[in-house]
């Protein structure tokens, strides 16, 4: 009947809308957590911090004669030169590299924290230099963390309205594709096709079977082997198939 159909396409198209949502939340989420997005006076800031980072370490490993300070100048050296490196508008590390090693440097709270841990172990040293250097670096990172936070905010709410308005317009155009495809293979409108155009009709609605599939669809769609399928069996079939989808 025309209200069973009506029902089964709408449960077929807030699935395949609800999915198309995700997979745009999940991109969105990606490219907002994403730390090669920031601006480049923030990125600026942060490189010049890396370079005065690593030249107080490099002076301060000579100054030192506690073997434990001496480690830390080493530490805190190297991660000067990592943050500059990090913050390079071409960076001679591709992005790659730190995504398996070091996956929270990638995003953009991830390398607030660590700008403030490295502030942090220079501002211990507890000299003029160091409160200087310390402090800006400090300072760097808790910018980092606030555009972090920030973005996120402004990112749910944005991704809550598309949310809404795709969920409606996507469910529309999925209907209205799934009726104008039936269509064309049923132009009597008796609302039912024949068998032998069920791979095609898959195929148009975008999710082409193999010859296996095919076979065990035209199976539990036509059983009896009269030739023909009927609309609302299709769509009960075709929920399922969408549902077990990725």
């Amino acid at each position: 009947t025309e209200e069973v159909a009506d029902a089964l396409l709408g449960t077929l198209a807030n699935k395949i809308s609800e999915r198309a949502v995700k997979r745009a939340k999940d991109e969105a989420h990606k490219l907002g957590r994403s730390a090669g997005k920031l601006s480049k006076g923030l990125s600026c800031m942060a490189f010049v911090g890396g370079l005065l980072t690593a030249m107080l370490s490099f002076l301060g490993i000579f100054n030192v004669l506690d073997p434990l300070q001496i480690l830390v100048e080493v530490y805190t050296f190297f991660f000067g030169i990592l943050i500059s490196i990090l913050e390079m508008q071409h960076q001679c590390i591709p992005l790659a590299f730190f995504r398996t090693w070091a996956r929270f440097l990638t995003t953009t709270g991830g390398r607030g924290l660590f700008y403030m841990y490295v502030g942090s172990l220079i501002l211990a040293k507890w000299t003029l230099l160091s409160l200087g250097v310390g402090g800006y670096m400090f300072a760097v990172g808790c910018m980092y963390v606030f555009t972090s936070c920030s973005n996120r905010d402004r990112r749910g709410e944005e991704l809550r309205k598309f949310e809404g308005e795709s969920k409606q317009k996507g469910a529309a155009e999925v209907k209205e594709n799934i009726k104008a495809v039936w269509a064309n293979l049923d132009p009597e409108n008796d609302g039912a096709i024949y068998t032998i155009q069920l791979g095609k009709l898959c195929k148009e609605l975008g999710n082409p079977l193999s010859k296996e599939d095919l076979r065990e669809a035209k199976k539990q769609l036509d059983p009896d082997k009269v030739g023909e399928i009927e609309f609302t069996d299709f769509l009960s079939w075709w929920v399922s198939v969408v549902d077990l989808e990725p």
